[in-house]
């Protein structure tokens, strides 16, 4: 599996671009030859350089290969040194920066299953390899993926949710072939989806009486983990005598990446069902959690979605404003202003969203009262009443019941708009869901630069799933999306791309040995408790200076000599060792 264990970025001159900037474990050229593996097209430069050598237990070997302009790390000219922190290198006129990524964080988390066909011939020779860790972290999330495509009970919809996963593990696994059947009471055997040739999904992996996947011999060794993922897989699958012969309409899928929250999935269900009635819904829960995406799915897969959905921020507009958009404006209301229609009258026939409804004013929630009782509005300004039939949807992160003791909300308006509610809970709360949301930004915000990525380190995930998201789902997307921005063409999405406040906010306590815990006594010693925080403080301040030492040391506020007595205690110094020093050997 492919590890980042080194990043080169370019100071000096800005334009330029090196034809590689992320290293795994060996040895890399650079230089003015194309046959340099870090080829950059410069004058100044050798044909061959500068090699850089990274070693598979952490540091880079950086060795001048007889260049004519020299090579340089953070200042000093070098013949050959050995590093073990991140470091400026100056390679003849080009000033670059390397960053060597943390040891055992710096797997791919996340990959995105590469285009290139591998020849069966190769895939038969070759057994595949026992999955590890990290790719089964990255199965399950595909597995969520395909839990969070619901469908109405026919076999065409089945199919559709089945496809995308099935066809993803057979390129991950690199198989010859996956395929999913379903079994009726006589024993008969449907194949709901296959990925490749049938004849080599000999193989039964999970088989629960209902249905079973199959797949080549091959992949013997990756049980018993694989078959008991692929059985989380058909345990959820309703029971073959449900679905129908005839496939029915398309489902809409939930929006974006839902949840595998079980509790909000439950929600999601019964919003499903209650969004086939005329019942007015509220949508609750804190800013960006995503309720305006939520209001729009319950519009599509209503009745009313061939017409208008017409949505509005309440608490975007001052009162007067605000009911000249909800109801309209009749002309002549104000000098030189002609008629307008509000949100009303354009959503007749359709769904009307009030986002933010909780900051209404009282005197505005009066007139939205008598609006959705007699379904009659008057424009601003106007007399004549206009017939309106809409489907209203409210949210608001307010709690409206606690509004209505305070004489803030109107007892019988929230009587009105409640007909159903639904609490979205804030992402901190629902952290099983932030890699799999994270991954589907990730995927469109590349769709949108046009460029290509091989994942997400398990740094940047982790990092993602530690950060505490006051913004919800809107801020997470934001984080994602700017990251990706960064990317160059083929890069991987790092810890490094994400923006300064999330790298490693939490530290790494769940291997930090001086945290550990006296099992007898269930405390932790004195020592160990100041020890942690004393090395989670230093983490956090070079992590906010950006690497920077010694400006950490001025947020720290600590001496010079302190500071870096405590780095080399906590192995968090910028150790380096030259190769030609005779000491060094």
């Amino acid at each position: 599996m492919q590890r980042l264990r080194v990043h080169l970025d370019v100071l000096e001159p800005a334009a330029v671009e090196l034809s590689l900037r992320q290293l795994d474990i060996g040895r890399y050229r650079i230089g003015r030859s194309p046959e340099c593996e870090i080829h950059v097209a410069i004058n100044g430069l050798s044909r061959e350089h500068a090699l850089l050598d990274v070693l598979p237990n952490g540091g880079v070997v950086i060795e001048d290969l007889g260049s004519t302009n020299g090579t340089r790390v953070d200042g000093e000219r070098i013949q050959r040194i050995a590093i073990t922190h991140d470091a400026l290198i100056d390679v003849g006129p080009l000033r670059l920066r390397l960053t060597e990524s943390e040891f055992g964080l710096d797997a791919l988390g996340y990959r995105i299953d590469s285009t290139a066909a591998t020849s069966a011939a190769i895939r038969d020779a070759v057994p595949a390899p026992a999955l590890d860790g990290t790719q089964m972290l990255t199965l399950r999330s595909r597995l969520r993926e395909a839990l969070w495509n619901p469908f109405c009970g026919d076999s065409a919809s089945l199919r559709r949710a089945m496809g995308p996963i099935l066809s993803a593990w057979c390129n991950m696994l690199e198989a010859d072939a996956l395929v999913i059947e379903r079994m009726d009471a006589d024993g008969a055997r449907q194949v709901i989806h296959a990925v490749g040739d049938l004849a080599n999904a000999a193989h039964v992996f999970a088989d629960n009486g209902r249905y079973r996947i199959s797949g080549p011999a091959a992949l013997l060794n990756t049980e018993p983990k694989l078959g008991a993922l692929l059985n989380e897989l058909i345990d959820w699958l309703p029971d073959p005598a449900a679905l129908n012969v005839v496939d029915a309409t398309p489902p809409h899928a939930l929006p974006g990446v839902p949840t595998a929250d079980s509790s909000l999935r439950l929600q999601l269900d019964a919003l499903a069902r209650v969004a086939r009635s005329r019942v007015a819904i509220l949508l609750l829960g804190e800013t960006g959690v995503g309720k305006e995406v939520l209001a729009r799915w319950v519009h599509e897969v209503s009745p009313r979605h061939a017409g208008p959905f017409v949505a509005i921020n309440c608490a975007a507009l001052p009162r007067d404003l605000l009911e000249a958009e909800l109801f309209g404006v009749e002309k002549g209301a104000a000098t030189g202003v002609a008629a307008r229609p509000g949100v009303f009258e354009r959503a007749h026939g359709g769904t009307l969203f009030l986002d933010e409804l909780g900051d209404m004013p009282m005197e505005t929630q009066v007139r939205l009262l008598r609006a959705l009782e007699d379904g009659r509005i008057h424009r601003v300004g106007g007399r004549e009443l206009i017939e309106v039939d809409v489907r209203l949807l409210s949210a608001t992160h307010r709690d409206l019941q606690q509004a209505v003791a305070d004489r803030e909300f109107r007892l019988d308006l929230f009587h009105r708009i409640a007909g159903f509610e639904c609490s979205i809970p804030p992402l901190r709360e629902r952290r099983v869901d932030i890699a799999p949301l994270a991954i589907h930004f990730f995927h469109r915000a590349l769709d949108q630069a046009g460029i290509r990525s091989k994942g997400i380190t398990e740094a940047a995930l982790r990092d993602l799933q530690r950060a505490e998201w006051p913004g919800n789902v809107r801020e997470l997307r934001q984080a994602v999306e700017s990251a990706t921005a960064l990317l160059a063409d083929g890069e991987t999405l790092d810890r490094r791309h994400l923006p300064v406040r999330l790298r490693g906010a939490l530290g790494d306590d769940s291997d930090d040995e001086s945290a550990r815990i006296d099992t007898e006594q269930g405390v932790i010693r004195l020592a160990d408790a100041v020890a942690s925080a004393e090395q989670r403080a230093l983490l956090r301040a070079i992590n906010a200076a950006d690497g920077d030492a010694e400006a950490a040391r001025g947020l720290l506020g600590v001496g010079k000599t302190t500071y870096y007595k405590k780095l080399k205690e906590y192995g968090l110094g910028v150790d380096r060792v030259d190769c030609n020093h005779p000491s060094s050997t």
